[in-house]
């Protein structure tokens, strides 16, 4: 049986000390870390309890089992439910983003993650997922942390978790298949290696092979958003990273991320985050004295 704080030990021999931790208290709490890693190869031992990898940005990176012949890619936008006693290799040659949730304890693990038997990685595309990973990383970095709203937050990103993990109950199918998954993934592909460039719907629908129509519907029923929200969404949440991180400007982020101007960057980041991207990183600023 795993001690408590096995898990947040490997993770640091692993990756490194996070950027953000936090605990949430939802029912059950579990610990939220954002990491942004330089990786070449990394061997991965058996985890004392499975745990999600919601990738949020930065290079894709192949992972495999130990004992599995072939590997599978992580890209930005996708969702990973990794399994306890499994060792693995990660290959990451580049900076990587994202955040791991994990339950550092088996007692604390839902019986609904404990039951699952896979011994590879199950990987899925839901926005949802990554939204809530992201709204509780900056609700947490809060002055005044709201223990409530973070446990709703928390529960609805477990329900949500819980939910696409048995809407399919199959992993994302990474080669070889045509199926709905594949078609999203490649899609969430290119919108996150393509975000400071002009996307519509069109040209991803092309870029699918399939007709707009039908990549819309399969879209928004893969990921519970329309594509053009999603863009949007990653779009935003880019900004955010190079307003906490960088001495951009405001209109060279605006460009970066794909606005065709200034003023219609912040017009929509406000829209979306409630601030200016001025206030935003102000607040930032000022969390981190």
């Amino acid at each position: 049986m795993a001690r408590p704080g096995r898990m947040h030990s490997l993770l640091r021999d692993i990756l490194g000390h996070p950027e953000v931790s936090c605990r949430i208290p939802s029912t059950p709490a579990f610990t939220l870390e954002r990491y942004r890693a330089l990786l070449d190869v990394a061997n991965i031992p058996p985890l004392p309890e499975k745990l999600l990898w919601i990738h949020t940005g930065g290079k894709p990176f192949a992972y495999r089992a130990r004992h599995a012949g072939t590997g599978r890619v992580s890209l930005p936008g996708l969702v990973t439910l990794v399994p306890d006693g499994v060792p693995g290799e990660v290959a990451l040659r580049g900076v990587g983003e994202g955040m791991i949730a994990y339950f550092d304890g088996p007692r604390q693990v839902p019986a609904w993650v404990s039951a699952r038997r896979e011994r590879e990685p199950v990987t899925i595309v839901d926005n949802v997922v990554v939204t809530l990973a992201q709204a509780l990383v900056a609700a947490a970095s809060e002055p005044r942390r709201d223990d409530e709203y973070l446990a709703t937050l928390g529960n609805a990103m477990l329900a949500q978790v819980r939910h696409a993990l048995e809407a399919d109950g199959a992993p994302l199918a990474l080669r070889g298949s045509r199926s709905a998954q594949l078609l999203v993934h490649r899609a969430v592909q290119q919108i996150h290696a393509q975000l400071d460039s002009p996307l519509d719907v069109a040209g991803l629908a092309r870029s699918a092979g399939v007709g707009v129509t039908h990549f819309s519907a399969t879209f928004s029923r893969m990921t519970g958003t329309t594509p053009h929200r999603y863009v949007l969404r990653a779009r935003i949440a880019r900004a955010q990273e190079l307003l906490r991180m960088t001495a951009l400007s405001v209109g060279e982020i605006a460009a970066a991320v794909g606005f065709a101007g200034q003023s219609h960057f912040c017009t929509a980041f406000a829209r979306e985050t409630g601030v200016t991207p001025t206030r935003y990183r102000r607040h930032c600023r000022e969390a981190a004295r």
